[in-house]
């Protein structure tokens, strides 16, 4: 069975909610389908982050996404 490595970053406002319905969803066609599933890491990289920090996401992030088969 393939699995598929998911970064979700939910940003602010309405992006959390969006994007944990978005991953119920795909979930449900996950199981539904029943031919693949999914690794989901979730980073904070948003303003709440930025306030903490300065900086939205850290100098490595890019390179800590490039290991993803999609971003949401």
């Amino acid at each position: 069975m393939k699995t598929y490595r998911i970064a979700a970053i939910p940003g602010d406002g309405i992006g959390i909610e969006v994007v944990e319905a978005g991953l119920r969803v795909l979930d449900a066609l996950a199981e539904r389908d029943g031919g693949f599933t999914l690794d989901v890491e979730r980073f904070d990289w948003g303003s709440e982050r930025y306030r903490r920090t300065g900086a939205l996401m850290p100098a490595d992030g890019v390179d800590r996404l490039r290991g993803f088969d999609a971003i949401l």
